[in-house]
C-alpha cells in the first residue's frame, strides 16, 4: 500500500481541538471521511453532545450523506465492543441525538436558529418558508400591487418607463435588488436638457457654413443638416419628451472629405465641434443613468422592498433569503445567547459573505459592528473547502469570502491547512492537469487578484504505470458553434468505440475490488454548460452509442408542455382563436396547418364556443367540441383534472410511450404533479397565468426526472458533477468566453451600477470588467473540476479557431501535448 504523504496534517485534522482550522482539500483528497472521522473524535473522546454542535453543507444530499456515515461509524464503534463505559455512553447518546441533530444546510441551520428564538424573533409566529414556485408567484402578485397602490409613486414609475426603463426590465431589477442582502446607497440628481438650446444656435451657424462651402453630396454636409433637423424637431417636443429623444439620439463621428469644401478648415472645426457635441451627448447619457439608477433604487429600497416585506409576513410566509438575513439581524443586535461548542462547514468555497458572518457571529464572544473584526475562541470554528473548486458564482459564491475567513483564522491564532493526497485519479492524468494549472495560477494567494485560487498540485495515490491514460484530441475546428460541436460529437464517439465498444479497457472495480471491463454506463460526458447538449446526444445516438436521456432546462420551452398551456389558456380565453390554434397543433391533438385551412374552407370556425358539430375538419370539430365541454368546467373543476382529462383523452401518451419517448413522459408527469400542487394553491386562473408568463418569456426550468439508465453513457454539465466521478470522463463543449446575463443592475460590495441600452451609468464598465475577469476565473475553476472527475481514463476534446488569442493558447491541453 502506497504511503499517504499527507498523513500527519490528517490525523491533526481529526485530532486537533484547540485551534480554529481552515482545511484547504483539493480534489479526490477525500474530505467528507476526514468531517466524519473529526465529529466521531468530538463525541467520543471530548465528549461533545450533537446538541452543541453543527456541521453546515452546501447541499442537502452532502447533510443527508455526512449524517448516514456518522450514524454507520457510530454503530460499528457500539459492535465493535472495545469502548469503555464512558465512551460507549456517549456513542449511544449521539445516535440518541442524531435524526435532530444540526448536520445540515445554512438555510436550515438558520430555520433551526430562528425557531429556537420563539415569540423574540423578528418573524411571524408559525412562520412557513415559501418554495420558489410560491416566492415568485407572490413577489409577483405583490410587485404589481404596489405599482398601482399610490398615485404619487405612479408617477414617478411613469417618468422612468417614459424616458426608456421597460416595466419588464424595472422589475427584473426589483427582483435582482430583493435578492441582495446590502443595497448601496445612490443619489445623483436629473440632467437638464437646457445645453440643447445653446446646441440648436451653434448646429444652425455649422449647417449654413457647410451650405457655402461643401459640395452638396459631402456626408459632412449631410450629417450636419441631420444634427441641425434632429434640433429642430427636439425644440418643438413636450419637455417631458426631451429625456427620452436624448437618450436614444446617437451621434457618429465627424463625416466629410476636405477635398469636397472650398475651405478644408471648416470641415475640421465642424468636425471637431461634432466630436464635443458626441462627448457633450455621452455625458448626458451618463447622468440620465445616474439618475435612473438614484430612482430605481429608492423606489425599490425604500418603497417596494418594505412593502414586499410586509406582504409576507402578513401571510407568514419567508422566502429563504429572509431566513438569512432575519438570522444575521438578530446576531447582529444581541449575539447568539447560546454559543455552540463546534461548528464545521463543509464545502467553505461556495459561502458568500451573509452565510461567513451568521456563522463567525454564531461564535464569536461579542458582538463587533464588522464581523471581520469579530474574535472567535480557539478550538469553535473548522471550515473545509477548495478555492479551486469555486464554481457557484451565479448563486452568489465569493470565493474571495474565503480568503479573508482564511486570513482571520490565521491573524487569530487558527492554522490553516492543506491536503494534497488524491485518491481517485492516476498520475498519468493527475501530473498533465498540474503542469497546466500551475503554469497559469499563481503559486501564492495574490492580493492584486483575490479571485484566482493559488494552485497546489495534487499529488497521484496510485503508482505510475505505462497505460495511455489521458487523450487529448481536437485542434482547430470549423467555423461555426454548430460544426464544431458536430466534429467534437464525432470524435467523442469514435473515441468510445474504441475504448468501450471495440476493446474494452479495463478499469478500477470499487464495489468488488480488483479491475473489470469498461461499460457504456461508466462513462460521463463532462460539459460546462447545457447549449448544444443536443447534438452530442444525437450524433452519439447515430453512431450507435447508447445515451443515456437527460433532463434539460427547458421545461416551459417543451412542445407537450406549451400545448397544454394552449389549452388552459383556450378554455380560459375562448374567443382568443390564436390559443385555441396552438393547442390544436401541439403534439395533444395533432392536426396540421393544412387540417386547419381545410378546416376554414369547409366553413369551420376555431370559436369552439360556436362551432358546429358537423362543419369543417372532423379531428378539427371534434376536439372542438371537447373543449366546449371542458370550458363549462372551468369554474368547477380543478386544473388537476383538467390536466387528467385531456391526459385520458389524447393519444398523446401513448404515442410516447410507444416511441420511448421518457424525457416528454416524465416532463407530463411533473406537469401534473405541478398542476396539483399550484393549482390547488393558486386556482385555476393565476395558474393559467403563471404558466402563460413562464411559456411566452421561455423562462429557464429543470425537466422532469429520468430514471437512471444501467448501460449509456451520461451528458452531465460540470455544475452537476460536482462531488462525482466516474472512470471514464470525455470534457467537451468547452468555450471560454460564456457572456453571463445582468438584469441590468450590478452591485460589488459598496459600488453599484446601471446598464440600459446604451445607457451606462458611473462604475458600469468598470464593474462589467471586473465581472468579466472575476467570470473568467471561474471558467478556469470550472475547467479545474471537470479534468479531476476522472477515476481510470480522461478524453479531452480541446478545439479552437485559428484566430484564438494567446488566453485560450494558455489554456489548450491540445497545444501543450503536440
Amino acid at each position: 500500500m502506497p504511503e499517504i504523504v499527507d498523513q500527519h496534517i490528517r490525523d491533526q485534522i481529526i485530532q486537533d481541538f484547540y485551534h480554529n482550522i481552515l482545511v484547504e482539500a483539493g480534489a479526490g483528497t477525500g474530505k467528507t471521511t476526514l468531517l466524519v472521522e473529526r465529529t466521531i473524535t468530538a463525541i467520543v473522546e471530548h465528549g461533545m453532545s450533537l446538541e452543541r454542535m453543527a456541521l453546515i453543507t452546501f447541499m442537502e444530499k452532502a447533510a443527508t450523506e455526512i449524517k448516514l456515515r456518522v450514524r454507520r461509524r457510530l454503530e460499528e464503534l457500539l459492535a465493535s465492543g472495545t469502548l469503555d463505559t464512558v465512551y460507549r455512553k456517549r456513542v449511544q447518546q449521539a445516535l440518541y441525538q442524531l435524526s435532530l441533530s444540526q448536520i445540515t444546510t445554512i438555510h436550515g441551520f438558520a430555520l433551526r436558529f430562528l425557531q429556537s428564538q420563539g415569540h423574540h424573533a423578528p418573524v411571524p409566529l408559525s412562520f412557513r418558508v415559501m418554495d420558489s414556485y410560491q416566492s415568485e408567484q407572490l413577489f409577483q402578485e405583490a410587485f404589481y400591487d404596489w405599482t398601482e397602490s399610490d398615485p404619487f409613486r405612479a408617477r414617478r414609475l411613469a417618468d422612468l418607463f417614459n424616458w426608456g426603463l421597460p416595466f419588464e426590465r424595472f422589475m427584473e431589477m426589483a427582483q435582482y435588488l430583493s435578492t441582495q442582502s446590502d443595497i448601496p446607497s445612490y443619489s445623483a440628481t436629473k440632467p437638464s436638457t437646457d445645453f440643447m438650446d445653446d446646441v440648436r444656435a451653434q448646429v444652425q451657424e455649422l449647417e449654413d457654413i457647410a451650405r457655402r462651402y461643401a459640395s452638396p453630396s459631402d456626408q459632412g454636409l449631410r450629417q450636419i443638416h441631420d444634427i441641425a433637423q434632429f434640433c429642430q424637431n427636439f425644440a418643438r417636443l413636450d419637455p417631458s419628451q426631451r429625456i427620452k429623444a436624448l437618450a436614444t439620439w446617437q451621434v457618429s463621428a465627424g463625416k466629410g472629405a476636405k477635398k469636397n469644401w472650398q475651405d478644408p478648415d471648416r470641415l475640421t472645426e465642424q468636425k471637431a465641434y461634432i466630436a464635443g457635441l458626441k462627448a457633450r451627448l455621452d455625458l448626458f447619457k451618463q447622468q440620465l443613468a445616474d439618475y435612473l439608477l438614484s430612482e430605481v433604487r429608492a423606489l425599490v429600497a425604500e418603497d417596494f422592498l418594505p412593502f414586499w416585506k410586509d406582504r409576507r409576513w402578513k401571510l407568514g410566509l419567508l422566502t429563504f433569503d429572509d431566513l438569512l438575513w432575519e438570522t444575521r439581524d438578530v446576531l447582529r443586535q444581541h449575539g447568539a445567547k447560546d454559543r455552540y461548542d463546534l461548528i464545521m462547514v463543509d464545502e467553505f468555497q461556495d459561502t458568500d459573505a451573509l452565510q461567513a458572518e451568521i456563522i463567525v457571529r454564531m461564535l464569536a464572544e461579542e458582538p463587533k459592528s464588522h464581523w471581520l473584526e469579530a474574535r472567535i475562541p480557539q478550538g469553535k470554528l473548522f471550515v473545509v473547502g477548495d478555492p479551486k473548486q469555486s464554481i457557484y458564482r451565479f448563486r452568489g459564491a465569493d470565493v474571495e469570502i474565503y480568503q479573508r475567513v482564511r486570513q482571520k483564522i490565521e491573524q487569530e491564532g487558527g492554522i490553516a491547512l492543506s491536503i494534497v493526497q488524491n485518491f481517485r485519479t492516476p498520475p498519468e492524468i493527475l501530473e498533465p492537469v498540474n503542469q497546466l494549472f500551475a503554469a497559469n495560477w499563481p503559486r501564492v494567494f495574490d492580493p492584486l487578484r483575490p479571485f484566482v485560487s493559488p494552485y497546489s498540485p495534487l499529488m497521484p495515490f496510485y503508482p505510475q504505470s505505462s497505460e495511455t491514460r489521458l487523450i487529448v484530441d481536437g485542434g482547430p475546428t470549423p467555423k461555426g458553434a454548430y460544426a464544431m460541436r458536430v466534429w467534437e460529437a464525432r470524435l467523442i464517439a469514435r473515441h468510445l468505440r474504441e475504448m468501450v465498444l471495440e476493446d474494452p479497457v479495463w478499469v478500477r472495480d470499487e464495489k468488488e475490488g480488483g479491475r473489470r471491463r469498461i461499460r457504456l454506463g461508466d462513462v460521463a460526458l463532462l460539459m460546462p454548460h447545457r447549449t448544444g447538449l443536443h447534438i452530442y446526444q444525437e450524433i452519439l445516438q447515430q453512431e450507435g452509442i447508447t445515451v443515456a436521456p437527460e433532463g434539460g432546462i427547458r421545461f416551459f420551452e417543451r412542445d407537450e408542455i406549451r400545448g397544454f398551456q394552449q389549452f388552459l389558456s383556450a378554455l380560459r380565453n375562448p374567443y382568443e382563436e390564436l390559443y385555441t390554434a396552438g393547442w390544436l397543433l401541439s403534439p395533444w391533438v395533432g392536426v396540421s396547418v393544412k387540417d386547419l385551412a381545410q378546416h376554414k374552407a369547409q366553413g369551420g370556425t376555431l370559436n369552439y364556443l360556436s362551432a358546429a358539430a358537423n362543419q369543417g375538419h372532423g379531428v378539427v370539430t371534434s376536439a372542438l367540441q371537447m373543449l366546449k365541454v371542458w370550458h363549462q368546467k372551468w369554474w368547477e373543476w380543478r386544473i388537476e383534472d383538467l390536466f387528467w382529462t385531456l391526459y385520458e383523452w389524447s393519444a398523446l401518451s401513448g404515442v410516447l410511450s410507444e416511441r420511448q419517448d421518457v424525457a416528454s413522459l416524465s416532463n407530463l408527469a411533473k406537469m401534473a404533479d405541478l398542476s396539483r400542487d399550484l393549482g390547488d394553491r393558486w386556482g385555476n386562473d393565476e395558474f393559467c397565468l403563471w404558466l402563460q408568463r413562464k411559456v411566452s418569456r421561455q423562462d429557464k426550468e429543470e425537466e422532469g426526472p429520468l430514471p437512471k439508465a444501467q448501460d449509456a453513457v451520461h451528458i452531465v454539465t460540470v455544475h452537476k458533477s460536482k462531488g462525482l466521478e466516474w472512470p471514464l470522463v470525455v470534457v467537451a463543449n468547452w468555450q471560454w468566453d460564456m457572456v453571463a446575463k445582468h438584469p441590468g443592475v450590478r452591485i460589488v460590495s459598496d459600488r453599484m451600477a446601471l446598464a440600459l441600452g446604451d445607457l451606462r451609468s458611473h462604475w458600469w464598465d468598470e464593474l462589467a470588467e471586473e465581472d468579466q475577469h472575476r467570470s473568467r476565473a471561474e471558467q478556469e475553476r470550472l475547467y479545474y473540476v471537470a479534468l479531476t472527475r476522472a477515476r481510470d481514463y480522461l478524453v479531452v476534446i480541446d478545439t479552437f479557431s485559428e484566430e484564438d488569442d494567446g488566453y485560450h493558447a494558455a489554456w489548450s491541453l491540445y497545444q501543450r501535448t503536440r
